[in-house]
């Protein structure tokens, strides 16, 4: 199995960082504009993107304090089927006040193929998300043509 690990700090509050990993209007505000996120755990998102013929799902965990957990649930697309993503934060590591943000996305099939697309578009998401909560200012990696 393969995984996909990155650690960011953000300057906010806890709090704001949950919220941005399970509102709507969080997901919308780093990740893509065309999502539908009820929130709370056994809630599924539907998440949309310009290039994908059929929106991504997945399926919130766990939301606590120290973090957010979702499971892919759909078969699309298919090389994220029954993967896991997780996201631990801990007091930030710089010292500073914030988080350390602890992202694995786990359970992928082989590391060849779309995984090295995604690892890197990850990375991206991961400064999105940073900037969107640092900062409030909306600013989705993906947005609707």
């Amino acid at each position: 199995m393969a995984r996909i690990v990155f650690d960011v700090d953000i300057e906010s509050k806890p709090e704001r960082v949950i919220e941005a990993l399970d509102t709507e209007a969080g997901i919308k505000g780093w990740w893509t504009d065309d999502a539908s996120v009820p929130g709370g755990i056994g809630s599924e998102m539907s998440l949309g993107f310009p290039v994908a013929p059929v929106p991504f799902h997945l399926r919130v965990e766990e939301v606590s304090p120290s973090g957010v957990r979702w499971k892919s649930v759909g078969d699309f697309p298919p090389p994220w089927v029954n993967t896991t993503i997780l996201w631990s934060m801990a007091d930030a590591a710089s010292g500073r006040d914030g988080v350390s943000l602890h992202f694995t996305h786990d359970g992928w099939a082989s590391d060849e193929g779309p995984f090295g697309m995604s690892a890197m578009t990850w990375g991206r998401l991961l400064d999105r998300l940073k900037g969107y909560c640092e900062t409030g200012v909306e600013q989705p990696l993906f947005r609707r043509a």
